[in-house]
């Protein structure tokens, strides 16, 4: 994970995942560097549809590609930590772009 262009954190909530997006964007983070996912207990890892923010049952991924993303990796995931993430080797599904 240590040389990956890629940075990935689970998330709790859909609260915690939107902080996390929304501070990248306000990095001027272009969106198609931000993947978000979502997955239910048990189930695969898909792309996020109306309806998740009120589920509480699932787990929220976003990842951030550093090759776009104007952040250094220490901040990416320094960010990803504050924000209620747990960092992943790789985000589930992530190749879903946030909307």
């Amino acid at each position: 994970m240590k040389n990956s262009t890629n940075v990935s954190a689970r998330f709790g909530s859909a609260r915690e995942a939107t902080a996390a997006v929304d501070w990248f964007r306000n990095q001027r983070t272009d969106p198609s560097a931000i993947a978000v996912a979502v997955a239910a207990p048990g189930e695969a890892a898909r792309p996020t549809r109306a309806g998740d923010n009120r589920r509480t049952d699932l787990a929220w991924f976003v990842s951030v590609d550093l090759t776009i993303a104007p952040v250094a990796r220490r901040i990416a995931i320094e960010t990803m930590k504050r924000e209620g993430g747990k960092i992943v080797e790789r985000a589930p599904g992530a190749e879903a772009p946030a909307t």
